[in-house]
């Protein structure tokens, strides 16, 4: 099992290979670059984003995020979600894409019921994080679809 590091790296190295592939420029920063993974801009540098990629090895049903006032929500600003899935015989990346305001709206509504719990007893601490579960089908399948057409 390759560590946190690697796999972080894995899904930056994804993201970049499909916007790519797509013919968005897409460069890499340098590690603990603060919020950005990616820089992506398009052939002529008249658009651009900011990507901050959270990386899973297996297929979890959250993804860990910083605390919403962390997030930045500026119009470039986007969050890549992307989870390994070994299904049928077939190993792929699943992505996700939501805009900053979105993933900061997410981490918040999350928090807010995290605080139900909390009160109610059956939790003990905030856990700042995207559900793509049960719970949340409905917006991933929406956010999935979204990285399937995204363009600059």
């Amino acid at each position: 099992m390759a560590d946190n590091t690697l796999i972080g790296i894995a899904g930056v190295h994804h993201v970049v290979s499909e916007l790519s592939r797509r013919g968005i420029i897409a460069l890499p920063t340098v590690k603990n670059t603060a919020a950005y993974d990616i820089v992506a801009l398009n052939k002529l540098g008249t658009k651009h984003a900011n990507i901050q990629v959270k990386a899973s090895s297996k297929k979890v049903s959250f993804f860990p995020m910083p605390a919403p006032e962390k997030i930045r929500t500026n119009r470039h600003d986007f969050f890549v979600l992307v989870r390994w899935i070994e299904a049928e015989g077939v190993s792929r990346y699943e992505c996700f894409l939501l805009s900053g305001r979105v993933a900061r709206a997410e981490v918040e509504r999350e928090l807010a019921v995290q605080k139900g719990s909390i009160a109610a007893g059956s939790r003990k601490v905030e856990f700042p994080c995207i559900s793509v579960g049960r719970n949340n089908e409905q917006l991933a399948a929406k956010w999935q679809k979204a990285w399937l057409n995204w363009q600059l």
